[in-house]
């Protein structure tokens, strides 16, 4: 088996297992509060897993290889898979009191939590290599949603003080960290030497 291949499989396992951890506790009855523990554990490897998808290409490009960018479209949908079962089992914990839910929705973490829900759909949705093939070059700006995603992320947690104080607050330093990465990596493709310019440059 390949780097690429052994690196996907590892990164299945390892995403997948605590999602198995909690399926098997719920149907063994062991959740004293079983859509609390659900909220709670899909919301937090949904925001650890949005943060690593942030932090694999600034590695990749740091160790100058693409192995590290390798399971990043699995890291997304994973936590795609756990922000969507976060924000159901909000709903299922309140009995699907859609009057009482959508009365609580002005709140700000949960506007922010919502947000980066409907964002996800549209990045979830063009993931496929049919999608990419498609959209062409449109892919790539669309894709950039996962940055705005991962901040309003951060910021639900903040807010919502749903995780311990340190946790969000690494959340929230890693992802500021990422689009900072992002942001200078942006301004140095624009101030640096064309490729034709530094190829024409007298040695």
């Amino acid at each position: 088996m390949n780097a690429p291949r052994l690196l996907r499989v590892a990164t299945f396992v390892l995403a997948a297992a605590p999602g198995a951890a909690l399926a098997l506790d719920f149907a063994a009855g062991a959740l004293a509060t079983p859509y609390r523990a659900i909220l709670h554990e899909t919301g937090l490897w949904s925001m650890r897993l949005l943060v690593l998808g942030l932090l694999l290409s600034p590695l990749a490009r740091l160790l100058a290889s693409d192995l590290p960018a390798v399971p990043r479209r699995m890291v997304g949908l994973f936590a795609a898979a756990y922000g969507f079962a976060h924000g159901w089992a909000w709903c299922r914990q309140y009995g699907y009191d859609w009057g009482f839910l959508l009365g609580e929705l002005p709140r700000p973490y949960l506007l922010a939590g919502l947000a980066a829900l409907l964002l996800l759909v549209p990045l979830v949705a063009t993931s496929n290599a049919w999608a990419r093939a498609r959209l062409g070059a449109a892919w790539a700006r669309l894709h950039r949603l996962a940055l705005p995603v991962a901040v309003l992320a951060a910021t639900h947690f903040l807010l919502s003080r749903a995780l311990p104080p340190r946790e969000s607050l690494v959340h929230a330093a890693l992802v500021a960290l990422a689009l900072a990465e992002r942001g200078f990596s942006a301004w140095r493709g624009k101030t640096g030497p064309r490729p034709r310019d530094a190829a024409s440059r007298p040695r």
